[in-house]
């Protein structure tokens, strides 16, 4: 647990890019990054596109640090995670919508490297509001849990975790399983919400990522310590085990404190070593001067 929370909170000590962005200048903002299947690394993300809207976008690396554009996914739509699936398609779950109705969540399907990157989807389900009215607050903000096919689409069932803005206050923390690819059902996760005012957010408690680390699950997710600061944003390592969760105190290289939207990915890093993959967006009201916008780091795991 040591070794993990030192991955994770010491940015100068990894190879680390503040405020990255892809080779159009898109900044790549909410970015989770996977391993590509056919070799390298594919991220999605999104892009400010004006009026407080976004788009979705994915790219492919080799090293990390430097991201190729490869197409739109979707408009206006935010907040997007991928997973590979074990039929070789992809999997992309995102935030839809803005400027308009409320946000919901869209779970997009490509049967192959190949329509991913072309931005050619297969399959859409559109989830309806569940938790929160659909006229008048948002659900959003997904991570993956998992994914079960036995042996397709048709018959699977898709795990995932997102927020609802309830009472139209605050974010705070839901469970959603898709059945088939068309049967939808959810629960509020309470315990999580628990959890996290315990350790004084008394703001949103939003986005959240899995990985699994040693052998045991995590949650890397975030919490407001109070609504509306920005700066007051921080990040906390929940472990599913114990279901208790540690504030992290990362440390950037100019003091930056306010640290969102993360995300964790265990894979091969560029050295061919085993590691960690941590992304985040530092707001630019906590941020230190140059370090504001979405950050990615990576480190060996230890030997």
């Amino acid at each position: 647990m040591t070794a993990l929370i030192e991955l994770l909170t010491d940015v100068p000590a990894a190879t680390a890019r503040y405020d990255i962005r892809d080779d159009g200048g898109r900044s790549m903002d909410t970015l989770k990054v996977i391993a590509s299947p056919a070799g390298g690394y594919l991220a999605v993300y999104h892009c400010g596109i004006g009026n407080q809207q976004f788009a979705v976008h994915v790219a492919v690396s080799d090293d990390l640090l430097h991201w190729t554009h490869r197409a739109e996914l979707d408009r206006p739509a935010s907040q997007p995670t991928i997973a590979a699936l074990d039929d070789g398609g992809f999997l992309v779950v995102l935030e839809a919508g803005g400027g308009g109705p409320p946000p919901w969540l869209r779970f997009v399907y490509y049967s192959s490297a190949d329509r991913l990157l072309a931005g050619a989807a297969d399959r859409v389900f559109d989830a309806p509001h569940t938790l929160v009215p659909r006229g008048r607050h948002a659900e959003g903000t997904p991570n993956i849990y998992a994914v079960r096919q036995a042996p397709d689409l048709d018959h699977s069932e898709i795990d995932i975790g997102f927020h609802y803005f309830r009472r139209g206050q605050v974010d705070r923390q839901g469970r959603g399983t898709l059945t088939g690819f068309r049967q939808w059902r959810t629960r509020r996760e309470r315990y999580l919400d628990a959890v996290l005012e315990g350790h004084g957010t008394a703001g949103n408690i939003g986005g959240r990522d899995r990985f699994v680390w040693d052998g045991r699950a995590y949650l890397l997710i975030e919490g407001q310590l109070r609504r509306g600061v920005w700066e007051s944003w921080r990040t906390f390592l929940y472990d599913e085990s114990t279901g208790t969760a540690t504030p992290l105190q990362i440390r950037s290289h100019g003091g930056s404190v306010a640290f969102a939207n993360p995300s964790a990915t265990v894979l091969t890093l560029p050295s061919g070593e085993p590691g960690l993959v941590v992304t985040s967006y530092l707001f630019h009201s906590g941020a230190a001067p140059g370090e504001g916008g979405p950050l990615l780091y990576y480190r060996a795991a230890p030997a």
